[in-house]
């Protein structure tokens, strides 16, 4: 019995990859939504260090702060990114398995 796994391996990744293309814009409207929040303080913050208002010390302490909180944000990302990979991985999974199980019964 003469399986091509080369073609079912491509086929499962194929699918795989097919299954986790439209997750772009989500990971992008989460990115923009965090710098929603953050953008008046950054811009508050970079404008105050332009007109004198603060110094370059100040101004880099402000700014290591709001990166504390960007870190903090930037979680959901990770999250977010967990789940599609996994996502992929169970497609590429149930394509394999599919994929050997059909070429199987067509073969017998």
């Amino acid at each position: 019995m003469s399986i091509d796994i080369e073609a079912i391996v491509t086929a499962a990744v194929n699918s795989a990859a097919k299954a986790v293309k439209d997750t772009g814009p989500e990971v992008r409207d989460i990115l923009s939504k965090i710098m929603q929040g953050h953008d008046a303080a950054i811009r508050s913050l970079a404008e105050m260090f332009a007109d004198g208002e603060i110094d370059e010390e100040t101004f880099k302490d402000e700014m290591n702060d709001e990166a504390k909180l960007l870190q903090a944000d930037f979680l959901v990302i990770a999250v977010v990114s967990k789940a599609i990979a996994q996502k992929a991985v169970n497609t590429f999974r149930k394509a394999l398995i599919d994929g050997i199980t059909s070429a199987i019964k067509a073969a017998i």
